[in-house]
């Protein structure tokens, strides 16, 4: 079909519960997209948007097997789709509608924050993989921007990092933004035609990340799915380092002098771990004086030991960092001196607003020393506090209280008598809460509780029922006091 492209959105009708199709997207006989899409040909459950600006005033051509009464709902619109729904989240970022996973590219940058991730705009499954793209000046309120990257010839845009190169190191201009990404080639048509496998490419920005130009391969393939490159500089052996998951438990580490030329320098194998891999010092809080390194994996495995620039050396076992496994995929900010801050995908279920997936808050990193060992610590970034009241203490009667939440999200700091274990309800999911992890600190919002106990080694993020924040947050046994922080208007 032939459509005049009138303005800078094309909407394209998604009924979740429709076959899925493939189509083909042609400007004067050349392919600038492809997408798998469930589309709406008698019901419509959301409209998807492809940005199609470069295409106004001209004609495209969609190819594929498109049912006649989706092909009569296809139009432009000035705006993107709306994103209100009652119950979305107001303090974890969501994409307006489709499907989110990894973040991807997080840097603090002339005083914004930027939050790139994976994105399928087409639909609630994954698949499509774009990167979107949203910025905030504190890491709780993001503005969602034009999306950054789309699949080609090369493969869709699978996990990657960015970096600040303030030196002009990469000769692309001081201060640009180089963003690292994975094309995962054979993850579509395109690239199957093309037989293009997995490999490490580079977009460049100079307009302070808004766009982002691929600038071409910088790593071809190793082996298996290669993927998800995340770079950093290394002060004392003087080189730009990246980490990249390889295959099953595999993982390796390059040097670069240029951040355009990588040599491998390690191979790793760690059981249990994979994708994601990310490695970064952290202050160890009750041994002052003291870092150490963590090399990090999507489940939120790590282990803590010593890296020169060449080689990293585990001196623990592979350790879990979290309680649950709603976590995943999470990655540390650049530019940000002084501290680390993760950000995690959290791999929620419900897509009843037409979206699937969000971030968790935001949370510094840090270690305490336990025995021979070490355990992480989560603490949310102090940005989230200043969303939030002064806070409102409720008092246990006989061990027992039970708080509304309001509607609005909310912070509850939980203490109990020590020595006991406790459950927690918030509406109807219970939490145990074990003797040590008092204060227990939850963050509820909708359809999402995250908690932190145990001045931060406790940390785990539970799906709950997206109107929770209508619900109680209620302990019934062992209880001492609640302090409630609500949520400011903004």
């Amino acid at each position: 079909m032939t459509v005049q492209i009138t303005a800078r959105y094309l909407y394209l009708p998604v009924d979740k519960n429709s076959p899925v199709v493939k189509l083909h997207f042609f400007y004067h006989r050349e392919k600038f997209q492809e997408i798998d899409i469930s589309p709406g040909a008698d019901a419509v459950d959301f409209y998807s948007a492809m940005d199609v600006e470069r295409y106004i005033g001209k004609a495209i051509e969609i190819a594929g097997d498109l049912p006649m009464g989706a092909q009569e709902k296809i139009h432009c619109e000035d705006k993107r789709p709306s994103a209100k729904y009652a119950f979305r989240p107001q303090i974890h970022f969501t994409a307006e509608t489709g499907w989110l996973n990894d973040p991807n590219g997080l840097i603090y940058a002339d005083g914004v924050y930027h939050l790139y991730h994976q994105w399928n705009p087409f639909g609630t499954e994954w698949g499509n993989m774009h990167w979107g793209h949203a910025v905030s000046k504190d890491m709780i309120t993001w503005e969602h921007r034009p999306v950054a990257l789309e699949p080609d010839e090369y493969g869709t845009v699978f996990s990657g990092c960015a970096w600040r190169d303030s030196d002009n190191t990469a000769g692309f201009g001081k201060n640009a933004l180089l963003f690292f990404y994975t094309a995962s080639g054979g993850c579509n048509q395109w690239s199957v035609d093309a037989v293009n496998p997995h490999t490490q490419r580079l977009a460049v920005s100079l307009d302070g990340g808004g766009t982002l130009e691929k600038r071409g391969m910088i790593l071809g393939h190793i082996k298996g799915d290669n993927r998800d490159p995340k770079v950093f500089y290394h002060k004392e052996s003087a080189a730009y380092i990246m980490t990249l998951f390889l295959d099953g438990n595999e993982f390796a580490i390059f040097r670069s002098q240029d951040l355009l030329h990588w040599t491998e320098s390690q191979r790793l194998i760690a059981e249990n771990m994979q994708e994601c891999p990310d490695l970064f010092r952290l202050e160890v809080d009750n041994v002052p004086g003291e870092k150490k390194w963590v090399f990090w994996s999507a489940d939120g495995y790590y282990m803590v030991g010593e890296f020169d620039g060449c080689r990293f050396t585990p001196e623990t076992e592979v350790l879990a960092a979290y309680s649950t496994s709603l976590g995943y995929a999470a990655q540390t900010f650049a530019g940000m001196e002084g501290r680390t801050v993760s950000v995690a995908w959290l791999r929620t279920k419900s897509d009843r607003g037409n979206f699937r997936g969000m971030m968790s808050i935001p949370t510094e990193l840090s270690l305490v020393k336990q025995g021979n060992s070490w355990k992480m610590c989560f603490r949310p970034v102090r940005e989230l506090w200043r969303r939030f009241s002064e806070g409102r203490e409720f008092t246990a009667e006989n061990g027992k209280v039970a708080v509304p939440m309001g509607g609005k999200p909310v912070i509850a700091v939980i203490s109990w008598k020590p020595g006991e274990k406790h459950i927690v309800k918030v509406g109807a999911t219970e939490i145990e809460a074990g003797a040590s992890a008092q204060p227990l600190t939850l963050i509820a919002d909708h359809g999402i509780v995250e908690y932190f106990g145990d001045g931060g080694r406790v940390y785990g993020a539970i799906e709950v029922e997206e109107n929770i924040l209508d619900r109680d947050i209620a302990v019934n046994s062992g209880a001492e006091s609640v302090r409630v922080f609500e949520m400011l208007d903004a």
